[in-house]
């Protein structure tokens, strides 16, 4: 009999550990774009992700099975919402929470310098979780970890179809009052316009965490597959088919995620 375990998470991004800066807008995959939205304006976006591992990285970064009986699957599947308001020209602010209420982000971004073929941004967010395998102290309603994440976002445009988003993060968590892990994030998405209404998307995702704790680090790099349908200047759909390539003590994902962006002026 198959051993199955499951994990309930919410996931936009491939991102498999505690994620970075929430509740900001992005344009393509797991990149932030630097653009803020419009003042005045709101975005509403509910997302579900579904996961699932059947090997992981050991120490050493080779692929072996979850299990010794190799008959073992993790999934990671969740939904959860983003809101996000532009308070003023050039800055926005929003959270996500999950439906379970087991995490709560709040995030901003102000957009620092917008010319038309660059664009940078500087992001900041916390994170609120019940969940997590390591637990000094349970504080009680998102009580168990908690994170502080920063970090640079940037935009380039070739033309009028291609364009690259990327940001750089690095994110400290904690539980209660100490601090157990660094954690250092690049992403990078490329996107090309095709005629129409539909971006057609490649990514790379990388995160390196380091534990200040009896626990190895750890690392990852996944590749992001997807694409974006404008269906009008209120919807946009986001699909994404993450792909873990490389890594070391974390598990090995495939699968899938799915955005609805609504805008309301």
């Amino acid at each position: 009999m198959k051993n199955f375990i499951l994990i309930i998470s919410f996931l936009i991004s491939a991102i498999q550990l505690t994620a970075q800066v929430q509740g900001v807008s992005a344009e393509k995959l797991g990149a932030i774009n630097p653009s803020s939205i419009h003042i005045r304006t709101v975005e509403f976006e509910p997302a579900l992700g579904y996961l699932w591992a059947k090997k992981t990285f050991d120490n050493d970064g080779r692929i072996v099975p979850l299990s010794p009986e190799n008959d073992s699957i993790t999934i990671l599947r969740g939904l959860g919402f983003r809101f996000t308001y532009g308070f003023a020209n050039n800055f926005e602010a929003g959270g996500t929470i999950t439906t379970d209420l087991n995490n709560f982000s709040l995030g901003i971004k102000y957009t620092m310098l917008q010319h038309e073929k660059f664009s940078g941004a500087a992001i900041l967010g916390t994170t609120l979780s019940n969940e997590s395998d390591i637990v000094f102290r349970n504080t009680g309603f998102f009580g168990k970890t908690a994170s502080l994440a920063g970090g640079f976002s940037f935009a380039n445009k070739f033309g009028k179809r291609f364009s690259i988003d990327y940001d750089f993060q690095y994110q400290n968590l904690f539980d209660g009052s100490r601090s157990y892990a660094d954690n250092y994030f690049i992403h990078a998405d490329a996107g090309y316009m095709l005629k129409g209404v539909h971006l057609m998307i490649a990514g790379l995702a990388y995160q390196y965490n380091h534990f200040k704790i009896d626990r190895e680090d750890a690392y990852l790099l996944t590749l992001n597959l997807g694409a974006a349908v404008m269906t009008g200047r209120t919807f946009i759909l986001v699909f994404n088919f993450p792909f873990d390539l490389i890594g070391r003590n974390t598990d090995r994902f495939n699968g899938f995620t799915f955005a609805l962006t609504i805008t309301l002026d």
